[in-house]
């Protein structure tokens, strides 16, 4: 039986695609679809489209509202912008002005008035194929987001109570409230919704594959900088729990890139960490980490000058919005494809880059009790 990855791309404006300048390579990938939900909340199904960009879909907080008639285009797109406060999710989007001069606010774009821009998730499909596989996949992101933007009462809850048995156990004071009010309400619950209506749906259309291998792909952390490093791996595995009920079976991490905040280096060995502790996860590729950021000093923080990455955002173009562009992509779902192929068709563990990051503090860590000792005396 032929076997058809289900995949779930999540995070923050690094996995949404929110880069300078709007997509260049041609998607060529002939039998791999996204999930598209938008029907299933207006009518009844959902729908599965061929793999290209824009991968996400502009998913509304009030349908009704963005769907009424005075919201509506003639085609029936909604013209709602101001996509952190109106959308629980949205598409990759593009930013450089119609004029080709400066770059516009993201928020101004609606369903009706979209630019579709580039993001990791077709790029994959394009690789996934060329490896002789093929795969269906769900976009579930949002710029500016933490990651309790997927976190449940429930969840917060549950993180809570870890981090109470750690203080406990170890006289130590972390902070244990995750202020589950700052996030916004009902997004978790609606990502929840797609993905068993994605995963509901793909049982229909393809009968007769094996769609056992769930997998949920991660690029996120930019806006979770200040937290330590085991705050950080401890939402990851509250995260992992709520996704294991939903029916995931692998989880696969893209590492964080450097974003103005060199605390993130603390995100960084928390995805690491993660990974090490907890069966099914793995490390697909640390490459984000190494594209510079162009507005502080993070190129101290490399062994080496990594010239290999250094076009992986639109700032090496001469423009201002620093996000990963389409060509960090294309680096980091090659690679991302090759390790879940190691992983899932080879039964070997991912192949990873030369780690180039020199401030990294925790990786020879081998469980929560050495973690905890470790950032008592950092």
């Amino acid at each position: 039986m032929k076997k058809r990855e289900l995949v779930v791309f999540a995070g923050q404006s690094n996995m949404m695609g929110a880069g300078v300048l709007p997509p260049k390579i041609k998607i060529e990938a002939e039998n791999s679809f996204e999930y598209k939900h938008k029907n299933k909340r207006l009518a009844s199904q959902g729908e599965f489209t061929p793999a290209n960009n824009p991968a996400g879909e502009f998913s509304y907080v009030d349908i009704e509202f963005a769907y009424s008639d005075e919201n509506r285009d003639n085609s029936g797109n909604s013209r709602l912008n101001d996509y952190i406060h109106t959308t629980y999710f949205c598409p990759a989007m593009y930013n450089l002005s119609p004029t080709g001069k400066g770059e516009l606010s993201f928020s101004t774009f609606s369903e009706s008035a979209p630019q579709g821009g580039a993001c990791i998730a077709p790029l994959f499909a394009m690789e996934w194929e060329g490896l002789g596989q093929v795969s269906a996949y769900a976009h579930i992101a949002k710029g500016g987001v933490s990651i309790k933007h997927y976190f449940t009462d429930a969840m917060g809850e549950e993180y809570k109570e870890k981090m109470e048995l750690y203080n406990e156990k170890y006289g130590r004071s972390y902070n244990t409230q995750l202020n589950l009010n700052g996030r916004q309400a009902g997004a978790a619950e609606y990502f929840c919704e797609k993905t068993l209506d994605f995963f509901s749906e793909a049982e229909e259309k393809f009968q007769t594959e094996d769609l056992s291998r769930k997998i949920f792909v991660w690029i996120q952390g930019e806006s979770d900088a200040g937290y330590s490093t085991l705050e950080y791996l401890t939402m990851l595995e509250v995260l992992w729990g709520r996704l294991k009920s939903l029916g995931f079976t692998h989880f696969f991490m893209v590492r964080i890139d450097f974003f103005g905040n060199k605390r993130i280096t603390n995100t960084m060995d928390a995805q690491e960490l993660f990974c090490k502790f907890n069966t099914g996860c793995y490390m697909a590729t640390r490459a984000l980490s190494y594209i510079p950021y162009p507005r502080d000093d993070s190129y101290k923080l490399y062994k080496r000058e990594p010239v290999e990455y250094k076009c992986g955002r639109d700032t090496a173009y001469g423009h201002g919005n620093p996000h990963i562009n389409e060509e960090g992509f294309a680096i980091a779902a090659k690679r991302l494809a090759m390790n879940m192929d190691r992983v899932l068709n080879q039964g070997q563990m991912p192949l990873l880059e030369e780690e180039l990051v020199t401030v990294l503090k925790y990786d020879n860590i081998d469980s929560i009790d050495a973690l905890i000792e470790a950032e008592e005396h950092n």
